[in-house]
């Protein structure tokens, strides 16, 4: 946890440093001398500059932002998973050591292939009997957060079922649970990952001002997030009660 907790402090001051960024080019449009902008000035001087507005400029950025928020949101919550799995493969836990929420999953996780179009019923005894001789030789669980995270969709009602599942209660009645924001985030997340919309158009109606509490939203859940699952941990409530 140490580790991934020094990577997640130093995520979140990208996203703080690149706002300030943001927050500067503000300011130089708005500082103006004769109608041109310090920004105007910087950006084209008379020997030529960039080919963008500043509002396109802006806009892009904004868009950087958005995906960065997107990012620090799946870093975190696949790696406090991860966290979970660890205790249970350093701690050599099989199916009867651990809770009956993670037993579930490691159940389904086994079985996910058999669920394929293509599989058919000897798939299916094959994983069967995979679940039946780990449980009885006492293997230990071997999971990974890649298996049981829903990829590129994680908003406020996906995170919660997430730990929901592992029989984490998440603060849902906390301030700092929005799954709105959450989901505009998501949102604008597969809309650039897709190519559906372009970087200038992406979050064009949100301020600066917007972009920056939605961040300082999301920030204090995930730690929230994180306090919640250190506990978790330190309990050993992944275990068979």
């Amino acid at each position: 946890m140490i580790t991934f907790k020094d990577t997640y402090d130093s995520r979140k001051r990208e996203i703080e440093d690149f706002l300030g960024v943001i927050e500067f080019l503000e300011h130089k449009e708005n500082d103006r001398k004769n109608g041109i902008s310090k920004f105007f000035q910087f950006f084209y001087p008379p020997e030529g500059g960039i080919h963008l507005t500043y509002q396109a400029l802006i806009n892009i950025l904004k868009s950087n932002v958005s995906l960065m928020i997107y990012n620090i949101i799946e870093y975190t919550v696949s790696n406090l998973i991860d966290s979970i799995y660890d205790e249970i493969r350093i701690n050599h836990l099989s199916y009867v050591d651990v809770n009956e929420s993670i037993r579930a999953l490691w159940r389904k996780t086994i079985l996910k292939s058999a669920n394929d179009p293509n599989a058919n019923f000897t798939t299916f005894l094959k994983k069967n009997e995979e679940i039946i001789a780990s449980i009885l030789n006492h293997n230990a669980l071997d999971m990974y957060s890649r298996n049981t995270l829903p990829g590129g969709n994680l908003d406020g009602d996906s995170i919660n079922q997430t730990f929901k599942l592992h029989g984490i209660r998440v603060k849902t009645s906390s301030p700092n649970y929005r799954p709105d924001i959450l989901e505009g985030i998501k949102d604008n997340r597969n809309n650039l990952a897709h190519g559906s919309v372009s970087f200038v158009e992406a979050v064009r109606e949100d301020s600066i001002s917007d972009i920056k509490q939605n961040e300082a939203v999301v920030v204090a859940f995930l730690d929230e997030l994180i306090a919640t699952v250190s506990v978790y941990i330190e309990e050993q409530k992944y275990k068979v009660s």
